[in-house]
């Protein structure tokens, strides 16, 4: 088993999952639940066929070229995290989704009836859910083409969905008290050092220690994280 891809598919598509579930729950709370539960049924059962048609057949992509590719995919969402999260927490905030009102941060409106199935708030949430299940999906897509371990990335993905349902339908009432930055922060480690280890590969680097560079460079973004933490935080102080 390739524990490194079940573990970055677990936690990429977690931090996905939750912030899904975070406004499917805030639309469900403002009295549109069946519009919540089928918006978000609905496009993630669209994304999830989408990405197993067009993702099985990238596999006939040359393998230095689909390396390449893969590798600045992950590096490009993995930094996104990282940089967002750093920020985050030097500044000692929490993320937009775990905020008092999830609808209000992410500049959600939705239509204010009484009658019946709202299809304008169905899509609201179709919307949204779609947004946060393609990044999903890429994440996935990206690390089963790379490493070819595609049972380990789904089985990651799929049990970061049942674990946030579990979660949203036990701790709905606690959801401030998940440490969401943290978990993207590392999320983003994850998917860079990947990236970095993919891109390599793509452009021929030949690493000493093989797959085991991965530990390493995980530590060493872990490290470098850290420093930038530090730092952001004595200038805030200033």
């Amino acid at each position: 088993m390739n524990v490194g891809i079940f573990i970055a598919a677990l936690s990429g598509s977690g931090v996905e999952f939750f912030e899904t579930a975070a406004i499917a729950y805030a639309i469900a709370r403002s009295g549109y639940r069946r519009e919540a539960i089928w918006g978000t049924v609905v496009s993630l059962v669209s994304v999830g066929i989408i990405s197993a048609i067009f993702g099985t057949g990238l596999q006939f992509v040359p393998i230095r070229l689909l390396q390449v590719v893969i590798g600045i995919l992950l590096l490009w969402f993995g930094w996104g995290w990282v940089k967002k999260s750093v920020l985050r927490q030097a500044k000692g905030e929490r993320a937009g989704w775990v905020d008092d009102d999830p609808l209000q941060a992410e500049d959600i409106i939705l239509e204010r009836s009484s009658r019946g199935f709202s299809h304008f708030n169905f899509i609201i949430m179709l919307k949204s859910a779609a947004l946060e299940g393609l990044e999903v999906a890429i994440v996935v897509v990206t690390l089963g083409l790379a490493s070819n371990a595609w049972s380990e990335a789904i089985a990651g993905a799929g049990l970061a969905l049942v674990v946030t349902m579990a979660v949203v339908a036990i701790l709905h009432g606690h959801l401030m008290k998940v440490p969401d930055v943290f978990i993207k922060l590392s999320a983003g480690i994850l998917l860079v050092a990947f990236g970095t280890f993919w891109l390599g590969e793509g452009l021929g680097i030949n690493w000493l220690i093989g797959d085991w560079i991965i530990l390493v460079l995980v530590g060493l973004y872990g490290l470098a994280a850290a420093i930038a933490i530090r730092k952001l935080r004595s200038s805030l102080q200033i």
